[in-house]
């Protein structure tokens, strides 16, 4: 079968690799459909602490070709969503449900025609899901798991910093969860014209008008009662903790360098008593976030597809910040 690598910077090889197997209590599955995430584009540049040569890919959906021992034959033909990662299954992190923290993770790459995974790893696709955009659901898992880290205050106002596909369904998950009013900044016209048809109360455009006098003006010089940082960018995390409310929560959505100092003024967290979380993983959201799915109205976030063999132009595409979400087609010529 085919597989696309990643051999460093923005250069990838398609090599021939050996069939995978499905092993007891696997299914083996073609991927339909493998989403380009952030985080592999940060690390093709360097920002993120993954090591060539690696199939990269944590967002795909396929169809089960076979099942190993032990497996129900009834899996075979359904469309699926994958989790693409599973852990050791006896450390303390994979009791909690963490699996992305655990020491011994393994992660299976969807940027290949085949994966083998475990049986448990795959969960047929709820109706009136089409199995593109539920390639979306590992991040819209990973938004949903931290957003449940904290409880939504009634009648929320949310801000969002970051238009890309990790803030725009932050923002969507964020008005399923009870906040009120939903405010998206991006400097890009296309993804603020998205986030209003998504339920953005307010766009803001940051290159044109003063972000932080804009919201102080909207929150009547109190901060949003929940920021969401979806870009990745520490100046941004120091705006962002200024535009938090007293007692209101910062959460980190974007995935900041490797070695980036939290940066902030400690009096500031502390007076005004701001909490401050990460995001991190699907933890055990991937369910919940597949159910939701259909009724999210995220099929427009896919805004170009590539077949494997352009995987390049298609890294290409994605880190020049084009559309929304690009995602690779491992079964098209």
């Amino acid at each position: 079968m085919k597989v696309a690598t990643w051999q460093g910077a923005d250069r990838f090889t398609i090599d021939s690799a050996p069939e995978p197997v499905a092993g007891p209590g696997q299914v083996l599955v073609d991927v339909h459909a493998a989403g380009i995430c952030g985080t592999d584009v940060h690390a093709t540049q360097g920002l993120f602490p993954w090591k060539p040569p690696l199939v990269l890919g944590h967002e795909y959906t396929g169809v089960v070709r076979e099942v190993g021992r032990g497996v129900s034959k009834s899996l075979v033909g359904r469309t699926v969503g994958c989790e693409p990662s599973y852990g050791c299954g006896k450390c303390a992190e994979c009791a909690a449900g963490r699996v992305s923290q655990c020491p011994q993770c393994v992660r299976i790459g969807g940027f290949a025609e085949r994966v083998a995974l475990p049986a448990r790893n795959v969960h047929a696709l709820p109706r009136g899901l089409d199995p593109v955009t539920a390639a979306m659901t590992e991040p819209a898992a990973c938004c949903l798991a931290g957003l449940e880290g904290f409880q939504m205050p009634k009648g929320a106002t949310v801000l969002v910093i970051g238009g890309g596909i990790m803030g725009l369904v932050t923002m969507v998950l964020a008005g399923r969860l009870g906040a009120k009013r939903l405010i998206m900044s991006d400097p890009i016209e296309e993804r603020r014209k998205i986030a209003k048809s998504l339920g953005a109360a307010i766009v803001i455009d940051p290159a044109r008008e003063s972000l932080h006098e804009r919201v102080m003006e909207l929150t009547h010089g109190r901060g949003a009662d929940v920021v969401c940082e979806a870009v990745g960018k520490p100046d941004l995390v120091k705006q962002a903790v200024t535009l938090t409310r007293p007692n209101g929560f910062l959460q980190l959505v974007g995935v900041n360098p490797k070695g980036s100092v939290l940066p902030l003024d400690l009096w500031d967290v502390h007076f005004r008593e701001i909490r401050i979380g990460g995001a991190f993983g699907r933890g055990t959201a991937y369910k919940r976030a597949l159910a939701l799915m259909p009724k999210l109205g995220l099929k427009r976030l896919v805004t170009a597809r590539f077949p494997l063999l352009r995987i390049g132009d298609a890294f290409a595409h994605a880190a020049a910040g084009r559309g929304v979400k690009t995602m690779i087609m491992p079964q098209s010529a």
